[in-house]
């Protein structure tokens, strides 16, 4: 029962430091500033996490983690796709999804900022890489890419970049991101034509 007051406790401050990176970037946390997210007593933050660099990067190791979990539920969830279009189409419902939730997105983006400069972070970071590719690429394969691996990179890249066109945008994110649905179609089918 204590174990899981802890994990919980924990969770909930990784969380709120989530929310306090993707509403005011990673130089905004701070222990005490993430503890008034969260809602928690400052000491609850010092007792779980040795400094600031330790709660960014339990931050996005938690969110990694997180994230390799979803896209292995995706790639399960994809086996279903019977065409380029469809493929293209639940990729762009998936950004849109996570364009609504900005302050989360940007939380994201962040993080790998913050990877990109710390050694120690590359690993989580690059699972989740690795762990969406893998969604992509066994649901290019049934559609019949050449290469499903080097496909789904560009596929992922594309993504990524379109999902930094709606985030530099000033109106609403899903709209943004459901203009881009074509250029995403296209791209798909190319692919695996």
């Amino acid at each position: 029962m204590a174990e899981q007051a802890t994990a919980n406790r924990r969770e909930q401050i990784l969380e709120a430091a989530l929310r306090v990176i993707g509403r005011s970037g990673r130089q905004a946390v701070t222990h005490r500033a993430v503890a008034e997210e969260a809602g928690v007593p400052l000491g609850s933050t010092t007792y779980y996490f040795d400094s600031r660099d330790d709660l960014l990067r339990q931050a996005l190791e938690h969110v990694a983690a997180s994230e390799v979990e979803r896209y292995g539920r995706r790639a399960e969830a994809l086996r279903s796709v019977k065409s380029a279009r469809e493929l293209a189409d639940r990729l762009i419902d998936d950004l849109v999804a996570a364009a609504r939730d900005r302050v989360a997105y940007i939380a994201e983006y962040e993080l790998w900022l913050e990877a990109g400069q710390r050694p120690e972070l590359r690993e989580a970071a690059q699972s989740w890489c690795d762990a969406e590719q893998r969604s992509v690429a066994g649901v290019m394969q049934s559609l019949g890419s050449t290469d499903p691996a080097t496909d789904a990179s560009l596929v992922v890249a594309a993504i990524d970049g379109l999902g930094e066109r709606v985030l530099a945008r000033e109106d609403d994110p899903a709209e943004a991101a459901e203009e881009f649905r074509p250029e995403l179609r296209r791209l798909v089918e190319r692919l695996v034509g």
